[in-house]
């Protein structure tokens, strides 16, 4: 049976824009299937919005962009649909100094239980801190 992993946006986008890739994403990808993939319902803004940006930054054509989101449909994630309080939200990212998008992806790996594969620093500081650090 596979472990859960919350994943976020900044651990993806090396999968579709190759001038971001590394070693940490590549064995990543290389074990999805170890994993079962949770992202807050964020996520689908997030990263239509990380792909349209290197766009407008001439870094992917337009038909690119449209290719890579339909890869980016076809990944293997589990949305969550809790509504977190938005109390509660603002208090994980007071307390980890980290943003409230941010927060959403803590949250749902510290309800889970399990770990949360970050490329953002201040996240990953905060995993760490929660004992979740992918």
């Amino acid at each position: 049976m596979a472990d859960p992993l919350v994943i976020d946006c900044s651990a993806v986008i090396p999968w579709f824009l190759e001038d971001e890739a590394n070693a940490w994403s590549e064995k990543l990808l290389r074990n999805l299937a170890n994993f079962t993939l949770h992202v807050p319902a964020l996520w689908h803004l997030e990263l239509p919005n990380v792909l349209l940006t290197a766009e407008r930054r001439g870094r992917i054509d337009a038909a690119s962009r449209q290719g890579l989101l339909s890869r980016a449909a076809g990944l293997p994630v589990t949305t969550d649909t809790r509504v977190v309080p938005l109390p509660e939200i603002s208090r994980l990212a007071m307390e980890h100094r980290i943003t409230t998008y941010d927060s959403a992806y803590l949250e749902l790996a510290s309800r889970l239980g399990c770990p949360l594969a970050t490329r953002d620093k201040a996240l990953r500081v905060a995993a760490n801190k929660a004992g979740l650090r992918y």
